[in-house]
């Protein structure tokens, strides 16, 4: 199948759409090689380590693990037709949600493989079932175009102030500091 539009340059990966919906500053230096949460003395920033943590225990036995789709999707697993996605919190639901649309999104329009999906919080015992609707389709070409548009700025978009998700976040220093 062929890439419809927004795809301009190069398609993005899932963590590029999932910082775009979470912060386009995180996403711009994430983009220009400023990969700060794997940086902080060798070991990596906490909640990307709780992560990896939770990636590694939860789950375990079910399903393929770490599916790699193209070089763009890391896929947590999979099992009995769905994709699944592990998140630490609800905290980024948002972003969460944007990143397994795109995922959705992409494997309709990429591999011609129409899926639904669920992020699964392990330390919440609490799952979200993910569905490419019409409307979500649209909010995700949407976003795919600004992601893209963010990717080639000069510099990193202005935000006029912190935002609440800036405290824990491993790039507040090149931000704020």
């Amino acid at each position: 199948m062929t890439s419809i539009p927004p795809f301009p340059n190069t398609p993005l990966t899932g963590t590029e759409v999932h910082y775009y919906a979470l912060c386009p500053r995180k996403l711009w230096w994430f983009s220009h090689g400023m990969e700060q949460e794997h940086v902080t003395g060798g070991t990596g920033h906490e909640n990307v380590e709780i992560g990896t943590q939770l990636h590694r225990d939860s789950y375990a036995g079910r399903g393929q693990r770490e599916v790699m789709i193209d070089g763009l999707l890391r896929i947590d697993f999979t099992e009995d037709g769905k994709i699944h996605e592990i998140k630490k919190s609800r905290g980024g639901e948002r972003a969460a949600q944007m990143q397994v649309l795109y995922y959705l999104w992409y494997l309709k329009h990429e591999k011609g493989v129409v899926t639904t999906a669920v992020i699964d919080y392990p330390k919440e015992r609490r799952r979200l079932d993910i569905t490419l609707t019409p409307a979500r389709e649209s909010e995700v070409e949407e976003a795919i175009a600004a992601a893209q548009a963010v990717k080639e700025l000069p510099r990193p978009p202005h935000v006029p102030a912190p935002m609440p998700l800036c405290k824990n976040c491993a790039y507040q220093d090149l931000c704020w500091g």
